[in-house]
């Protein structure tokens, strides 16, 4: 069991082995009572003999207790008791120094004995107004309840079984100190004798102060309670040790942020003021409404705003919801650096997706990013985008995501070519596969004239989208590796991860910076690779090996998986021109991955080593197609990767394009854990190591004893300690005190700084309303890709088998008696 407390806390001082006389004799106070852990005892009640429930204490084996914590504020902070604590059975005329001290003492008994306790009533003084009485009851006091229906939207919540016991402990003020005036022990109810079922009673399901410590860390990186208490389950030995469970886990946290969304807005500028002043290229912009709520936000790190002119040749933007209390839309802008992996560029919260807020938050990335429009840009269809993009950014490539609008073809048109397999592989194909915007017109036009959907509203309102995701038109731009919104949504996912929706905007950036330091480790791993390691060539082609030593590792696999691809093609000699000749690559059998069944046309000029496929690969990603690749090797000309088709995006070096790294770090290298963080790092490991002790101690009581006499020793080597350094520290205050009187006479008086004109308008911000969310809440299944599928048919329910139910299912018909409709319909 973790020991949170001193020994002589946990025990009162009192030598165990000590006798009642011996107790008496070291009270200083003659006359009086001796002191026990903070209230005074009659030596009469040190001799009379242990009760019953004391004995059967003793004969059960030695457990963990919670105790109240003397740093608490309340009653919620708790701490661990050793095992094989006995605490004292309370008696009229026990005296304690306050209410508390008799509370904690009565909890402790009552953990001991196997039941709850709560305060019943309080008293104050009619003449000085203070209190002066406190009864406190056992927590099935009270009359039975009397069965009551639960109205429909009134939770029903499980309640405590009374019983009208009697058990009681009042105390009442005597002097300076408080003094128990009744004490009844006998209870009208069974109590709890397993010791993993105490723990669920209220006043002692609670978490000791240390390990909110440890909570707090654990739940800063977004573990959920389960995942906590299995962590704590491993430092107790056993969940069951554990004095609490997973509901007082997320009961407590979800309490943290109530400060946090008190303080929201306030709290994060200035946090963003503390980034300034380490990161003085950090960025940020807010807007306020008419009363001074937050309506929009933006901020960058000087890392992204570094790196954004390598990488503005492709972003990817797209909004989502649930990441915050308020419901705003979280706009995170993604790029992609020189391993192919998403990086953030920016993020911000709109209050609404509207054109005027979308102005607004591109407006502002801009002026971060000095002006630098990005080249490209993919988002989900969206009208208030596509239109702040025509303002903002113009002249840029605007691409609409395929799968947003393949999923609202889906839903619109699935039923439709359910019974028209032709119509649907033939609509694929003529998207997927159209190289060119003149072919894909004319394969449209053929595809609704022969199918006869030539007037089919969705069609046609697919066809008006046709400049924004048909990938025909975006052959020559710069897109690497995706059709869709994938970077930014897979961001959303990673970023759900590590927030949760009813986060403040403070954690959230907190989560926000943790999933920046994340992206940061991948990329220097993918660093150190590059570096350090190699891969096994497929080949025996030069240029594969030249492409090794020249590319990021994660760009050569992808490179790698083009040049296998040219096992599944063959070619042929189509004819000559001035500059070369002309080749058809065509596939050996079926279909390629990502090139269908069609054949392509190669353009080779081998004197300038110039191989022009219209795939068009080699725009589109920055890497030579496996089509180019096949007519190099139909030619013999495998020895050298062309230079002029070595994109430097994606080397590493050269040193011209490598990246600035931030190198700034929040600890200098090889210095220390913080003293906080020690000491978390510390409770954990301790914790763990005598849980594993405990196991070999409890064996005996030969064993037991050893435990024993070891932790009185350190408990009196920790006293002493504590001493010498509470003596130390006041030393040092007291020195310190006298240098700042002498400083304080000799200053002048000090003159207040004016305040600029930010932290002005920082004091004036307040938190948003909660924005109302755009649409329906999206389902969660599964749905398909960037192509239209086929609707799943359902099975009949009489002979499993599709394409009909059991109305007219043939195995029903044969035997009417045995497969009967109603039957298989209730």
């Amino acid at each position: 069991m973790p020991r949170a407390r001193g020994f002589e806390y946990w025990f009162g001082g009192i030598d165990l082995n000590a006798t009642p006389e011996a107790s008496t004799s070291t009270d200083q106070h003659a006359g009086q009572p001796p002191e026990v852990g903070g209230h005074r005892v009659d030596p009469q009640g040190d001799e009379a003999g242990p009760s019953n429930n004391d004995q059967q204490a003793d004969s059960r084996a030695r457990t963990g207790v919670t105790l109240s914590s003397e740093e608490s504020d309340g009653e919620a902070e708790v701490e661990s008791t050793p095992e094989g604590y006995v605490p004292k059975v309370p008696f009229v005329g026990m005296m304690f120094d306050t209410p508390e001290l008799a509370l904690q003492h009565y909890n402790r008994y009552a953990h001991h004995i196997g039941f709850s306790v709560k305060i019943e009533s309080s008293r104050r003084c009619a003449k000085d107004g203070e209190l002066d009485k406190f009864v406190y009851v056992c927590n099935k006091s009270g009359k039975p309840r009397e069965e009551e229906a639960v109205p429909v939207k009134q939770r029903n919540r499980k309640l405590t079984v009374l019983t009208d016991c009697k058990a009681k402990l009042r105390v009442k003020r005597d002097g300076a100190r408080w003094k128990v005036t009744q004490f009844v022990e006998v209870h009208t109810h069974e109590v709890i004798d397993k010791f993993a079922l105490k723990k669920y009673l209220r006043s002692h399901n609670k978490i000791p102060a240390e390990e909110k410590k440890f909570i707090d860390l654990l739940h800063e990186v977004n573990l959920t309670s389960g995942r906590i208490m299995e962590i704590m389950g491993e430092l107790y030995g056993s969940k069951k040790n554990v004095p609490y469970n997973s509901k007082t886990v997320s009961n407590y946290t979800a309490k943290l942020g109530n400060y946090d969304r008190i303080k929201d807005i306030p709290e994060l500028l200035e946090y963003f003021e503390e980034i300034k002043k380490d990161d003085p290229r950090f960025f940020y912009r807010f807007k306020l409404d008419a009363e001074n709520k937050v309506e929009n936000l933006f901020w960058v790190d000087s890392k992204a705003r570094d790196v954004y002119p390598l990488y503005n040749d492709c972003i990817s933007f797209d909004t989502t919801f649930m990441t915050n209390q308020y419901s705003m839309p979280c706009a995170p802008f993604i790029g992609i650096n020189i391993y192919g992996q998403s990086i953030q560029l920016g993020c911000g919260f709109v209050r609404n997706e509207s054109s005027v807020n979308f102005v607004w938050l591109f407006e502002r990335f801009l002026e971060a990013m000095d002006g630098l429009h990005p080249l490209n840009i993919i988002t989900d269809q969206d009208a208030a985008m596509r239109t702040a993009i025509l303002i903002v950014f113009i002249g840029i490539i605007h691409r609409f995501c395929r799968w947003h609008i393949m999923q609202k073809v889906q839903e619109k048109l699935g039923t439709f070519v359910a019974q028209r397999e032709d119509l649907r592989l033939e609509f694929n194909d003529v998207i997927d596969y159209s190289m060119t915007p003149q072919e894909f017109e004319q394969r449209w036009a053929n595809m609704v004239e022969t199918h006869g959907v030539a007037d089919n509203t969705h069609f046609l309102d697919l066809y008006d989208l046709r400049e924004y995701f048909v990938p025909a038109y975006f052959r020559h731009r710069f897109f690497p590796f995706l059709q869709t919104t994938s970077r930014s949504e897979g961001f959303n996912a990673v970023l759900k991860q590590y927030v949760h929706p009813h986060d403040s905007l403070v954690r959230f950036f907190k989560q926000y910076m943790k999933l920046q330091e994340r992206i940061d480790v991948t990329e220097d791993a993918h660093e150190f690779d590059g570096d350090e390691k190699t891969v096994r060539l497929w080949g025996d082609f030069p240029m594969e090996k030249q492409i090794l030593q020249t590319y990021t590792l994660p760009i050569y696999h992808r490179f790698q998986l083009e040049l296998r691809k040219i096992t599944s093609y063959n070619v042929r000699d189509i004819g000559v021109t001035e500059q070369g000749s002309i080749h058809e690559v065509f596939p050996i059998q079926g279909s390629v991955r990502g090139y269908g069944r069609r054949s392509y046309r190669v353009d080779a000029d081998v004197a300038n080593g110039i191989y022009n496929c219209e795939c068009c690969k080699i725009n589109r990603d920055g890497i030579l197609c496996c089509h180019a690749m096949k007519v190099m090797a139909h030619l013999g000309m495998v020895t050298k990767y062309p230079e002029h088709y070595i994109l430097p995006r994606w080397c590493l070096p050269p040193p011209d394009i490598v990246a600035p790294r931030d190198e700034r770090q929040e600890r200098p290298v090889g210095q220390k854990l913080s003293r906080k963080d020690m000491r978390l790092l510390r409770y954990g490991n301790l914790c763990s190591d005598f849980a594993k002790l405990a196991v070999g101690l409890a064996a005996s009581e030969k064993t037991n004893e050893i435990a024993e006499r070891h932790m009185r020793a350190m408990e009196k080597e920790m006293a002493d300690l504590k001493k010498a350094n509470a003596d130390a520290l006041k030393k040092r205050k007291s020195a310190k005190h006298a240098v700042n009187t002498n400083t304080a006479n000799d200053s002048q008086e000090s003159v207040p700084m004016e305040e600029d004109a930010a932290t002005v308008e920082n004091r004036k911000a307040r938190n948003p309303p909660m924005s109302a969310t755009k649409g329906r809440p999206g389902s969660k299944r599964k749905k398909g890709g960037l192509q239209l599928q086929k609707p799943k048919q359902g099975l009949c329910g009489v002979c499993k088998q599709p394409g009909h139910d059991a109305r007219t299912c043939e195995v029903r018909l044969a035997n009417p008696e045995k497969y009967s409709l109603l039957g298989l319909f209730h």
